[in-house]
């Protein structure tokens, strides 16, 4: 057996795996703004929900899923204090292939870590912020 046949093989497959992983197109994940979550959220359920203040997000190991920590108020009862919540946002493949935000689950634990309080099972879609008022 030629040696400088296998050699040339190992080369060639190393130049190929090197092109391959660079001509693959990276699919990366559309941003999810804070802008764009506190505005989902402000608007998906306004008689229960206004966020008074947004915390920031939190991403668990891997990069589809995202938590978003608010303080939420209850518009339409002056009483109820604000509590803070934890804002699960999970990114999904549609059939078309491209990637959306949804708003999944709005949950606190505010009456005790035993006791579970909000909306599990949401499927909201995060849409771009709109443009604010013209000037």
């Amino acid at each position: 057996m030629n040696p400088g046949v296998g050699r040339r093989q190992a080369v060639f497959v190393l130049l190929l795996a090197l092109f391959l992983g660079c001509a693959v197109p990276s699919s990366a994940s559309p941003p999810l703004t804070a802008a764009a979550a506190q505005n989902l959220l402000d608007t998906w359920n306004p008689n229960y929900v206004k966020v008074v203040e947004f915390y920031g997000f939190f991403t668990p190991e891997g990069n589809n899923e995202k938590i978003a920590y608010v303080l939420v108020a209850n518009p339409s009862d002056k009483n109820q204090r604000p509590a803070v919540y934890a804002a699960h946002f999970q990114l999904l493949t549609l059939p078309d292939n491209t990637q959306r935000w949804f708003l999944v689950s709005l949950v606190t634990h505010n009456a005790g870590l035993s006791r579970r309080v909000g909306w599990d099972n949401l499927m909201h879609q995060v849409k771009e912020t709109p443009p604010g008022p013209a000037k």
